[in-house]
């Protein structure tokens, strides 16, 4: 019935295959020095220096000294559709970050309104974060994922509303806490699972204020000193029920990482989202198919958008009732478009009068039904990225020849010789010995690979320097200084997310049916939602 009611087929992809095609359009966290094509500074990019097409700084790209109607082309039916448009994405520029509304920002991506944010990617509204993904609102918080409205925090992962803490994964509302999971309005608590509102807490037992606060004083952060409370807080989980979804006040839904949601299927970090399927990301959210990192309505297969009766389209904002674009913005009626602004009825970035668009719209659709094309997204091969550089290779990670054999692209970054001065092992152990000799110094990348990881794990850095901001910052916390470069301390945090997968299980205590992210072959003890507000909330 939704597929009638957008007038396109059903899928001949299966959602994971849809949500992995949708994700080698998109590259999130590998930058790149190159000049901009049209002022010919050098600028930060997320296309690589050998990609064939022109590639704009923000200021080129928003201003009026070019036009995107230039690279418009008249629709041949003589070709396919998918061979047209990709020939007109590689022609017009593309943008080379989108960090809009920011100050003092350029090394982020996907993101706006912050100030003082470094190699941060989808966050918005934050101020002094480093490393962080998907950062709502934030202050002074570093290496940290799906982090909102948290002041002074360092690793966090899915945790809202907390501050002056560390380590901490699907919390909200602590404060001054370290070690926590699945806590709730905690203060100075250390090393607990499933905390409600508690306070002096030592690995989930009740301490004294005056012991509590002796044996924090008496822990001594370094990398081994966080393994072994890692491991013990891991150990503790084990032995208490886990709900089978993270998130809230959902009705009718499956998945992960859901709040405020009706009628969600299969969809994962998805908040006030309506009647949506097989979606990712998807916040404000109605009546959507296949949508990642969307606000969206009565649309599918989109990738970046926020779009309203849409439909294969991608990075296109504020657009409506437009098919096949990919970096539009506040238009309506576009079909096959690239870098159009404030148009309507375009196709292939040539302008048509109303009559002719909707004269010719059927007949391009015709077109593409007999090609096989019309339903179906980008594909891989007329993206702007190789697979190692997009999203896709975080999610279903894949080595190159296994890409390669697949038909994707790959790209072999060129390589650069560090000097590094210093190994990992030769780090102060705490950050008391840290002096400020090394702000000038390359460190050596704890994670050294064999050449079959480095297929695989391609986003490592090799090698990475500490900045004066999170020198500051480690020795206000008393944290040690990091090992490996931020890129695998990325992967590190996105590991303890469960997969983006469901099963089939039961609950561990009423024996009812549920869709969850733990494996069946999992150790946790798993309930429903019942089960588990009666024990733990």
């Amino acid at each position: 019935a939704f597929y009638e009611k957008m007038k396109v087929p059903a899928p001949t992809f299966c959602p994971e295959c849809r949500y992995q095609r949708r994700l080698t359009n998109r590259n999130e966290w590998i930058f790149y020095q190159r000049t901009c094509d049209l002022c010919g500074k050098n600028i930060v990019s997320i296309h690589n220096p050998d990609y064939p097409g022109k590639v704009y700084c923000q200021p080129c790209f928003w201003s009026d000294k070019w036009d995107p109607f230039s690279f418009g082309q008249d629709f041949d039916f003589s070709k396919p559709f998918f061979e047209q448009f990709g020939e007109l994405r590689e022609n017009t520029p593309r943008i080379a970050m989108a960090n809009s509304q920011s100050i003092n920002s350029e090394y982020t991506n996907q993101s706006g309104r912050n100030k003082n944010c470094y190699l941060c990617v989808s966050s918005e509204k934050s101020e002094n974060c480093l490393y962080g993904y998907w950062n709502q609102a934030c202050r002074d918080c570093i290496d940290s994922y799906a982090a909102e409205k948290c002041e002074m925090c360092y690793e966090l992962v899915n945790c809202t509303k907390c501050s002056h803490s560390a380590y901490l994964e699907n919390c909200s509302d602590c404060i001054d806490s370290y070690f926590l999971k699945d806590c709730r309005g905690c203060v100075y608590c250390f090393g607990s699972y499933g905390l409600r509102n508690k306070s002096y807490y030592w690995f989930n037992k009740q301490l004294a204020i005056d012991e509590y606060k002796k044996r924090l004083a008496e822990f001594i952060f370094t990398h081994e000193t966080v393994t072994s409370t890692r491991e013990k807080l891991r150990k503790i989980e084990l032995a208490y029920p886990h709900k089978y979804y993270n998130g809230k006040n959902t009705i009718n839904s499956t998945g992960d990482y859901l709040e405020e949601t009706k009628n969600v299927s299969g969809s994962f970090n998805c908040r006030h989202a309506e009647n949506i399927k097989y979606s990712q990301d998807a916040w404000f959210s109605k009546e959507s198919y296949d949508v990642t990192e969307v606000f969206s309505e009565l649309s599918c297969e989109a990738e970046g958008c926020i779009a309203t009766r849409c439909g294969f389209v991608a990075k296109t904002w504020d657009v409506f009732d437009s098919y096949y674009t990919d970096l539009c913005y506040n238009s309506n009626n576009l079909f096959g478009c690239v870098s159009l602004r404030k148009k309507n009825y375009c196709i292939l970035n040539k302008q048509y009068s109303r009559e002719m668009y909707h004269y010719l719209l059927p007949k391009i659709i015709e077109h593409m039904k007999k090609n096989g094309e019309w339903g179906e997204f980008f594909p891989v091969s007329i993206s702007s990225f190789a697979y190692n550089e997009t999203v896709a290779q975080d999610y279903f990670p894949l080595t190159k020849s296994e890409a390669l054999i697949k038909g994707y692209r790959w790209y072999d970054r060129r390589h650069r010789e560090y000097h590094s001065d210093i190994r990992p092992d030769e780090l102060p152990k705490t950050i008391k010995e840290v002096d400020n000799s090394i702000l000038e110094k390359t460190i050596l990348c704890k994670t050294q690979l064999s050449e079959e990881d480095e297929e695989k794990y391609y986003n490592c850095t090799k090698a990475f320097k500490i900045t004066k901001a999170e020198l500051d910052f480690y020795r206000s916390m008393g944290l040690p200084l990091p090992e490996r470069c931020f890129h695998d301390r990325r992967q590190d945090r996105m590991a303890l997310r469960n997969p983006r997968k469901l099963y089939d299980r039961t609950c561990a205590k009423c024996g009812k049916n549920i869709k969850t992210s733990y494996a069946p072959d999992r150790p946790e003890i798993v309930y429903c939602e019942q089960c588990y507000n009666s024990e733990v909330a």
